[in-house]
């Protein structure tokens, strides 16, 4: 009995570390959806709203999605913004822009280094356990999911209530100064990706990894029923 309990706290530490790693993923994917940019932006106005046209508005994203991914050096682009030949990005962008991408690079890591830990560990069980793992590794799911969607269904209602101030707390936690408070009148960027940019990024984010917890579940319910009845 004891044992089993320790394999099951194993199995749920496992999961717990596989679903965040998952969860990054998941932010790492969309976050660098050029379609997805394309569709807020044209929903929103946003080319017509800075005076930029359609594809220097596109260029300028990807400048700043491969600068985040270290694919380029710097965000340095220019665009014709109403009329007038500039750079898209100033100099408190440029700063911020280092902020985000090293907080990108270490995210990335983390989620490397915690879904690799996890796999080892739900790989342990199974080869500890053989037939038998598929059930604590169930069990130990549903731990994990508990503890999750708790701290989950705490973000999503203080996300739902004042989208402004979760956006804002979120910004203190992972950075150490207020680079990210752009003037709407001046920045290009903080124009790019309005409130509501994010606002539906988070909800995409949120629906896509609720399909991979939903189908990770159904699928060691299946392998518990096949091995239990084999």
């Amino acid at each position: 009995m004891k044992t089993d309990k320790i394999y099951t706290a194993v199995s749920a530490a496992a999961w717990i570390l596989v679903l965040l790693g998952v969860m990054l993923t998941v932010i790492d994917v969309l976050c660098f959806c050029r379609p997805f940019y394309s569709y807020e932006y044209k929903k929103g106005s946003q080319a017509e709203k800075i005076g930029m046209s359609d594809a220097d508005l596109m260029n300028a994203t990807d400048t700043l999605l491969d600068y985040i991914r270290d694919e380029r050096d710097d965000i340095v682009v220019e665009a014709e913004v109403n009329g007038s030949l500039r750079e898209v990005y100033d100099n408190r962008e440029k700063l911020h822009m280092i902020d985000v991408k090293n907080l990108y690079q270490n995210a990335m890591t983390w989620r490397t280094v915690m879904a690799a830990a996890g796999i080892l560990m739900i790989a342990g069980i199974v080869l500890s356990l053989r037939s038998g793992s598929f059930a604590l590794l169930q069990r130990g799911y549903k731990y994990a999911l508990m503890m999750l969607m708790i701290l989950i269904a705490f973000i999503a209602v203080s996300a739902v209530a004042d989208f402004n101030s979760f956006w804002l707390r979120f910004h203190y936690i992972f950075f150490d100064n207020d680079l990210f408070l752009l003037n709407p009148n001046t920045s290009i960027m903080i124009n790019m990706f309005p409130e509501s940019f994010f606002f539906d990024m988070v909800i995409l984010i949120a629906g896509v990894f609720a399909a991979f917890i939903l189908l990770t579940g159904f699928v060691l319910k299946r392998l518990q029923k096949r091995f239990t009845y084999a």
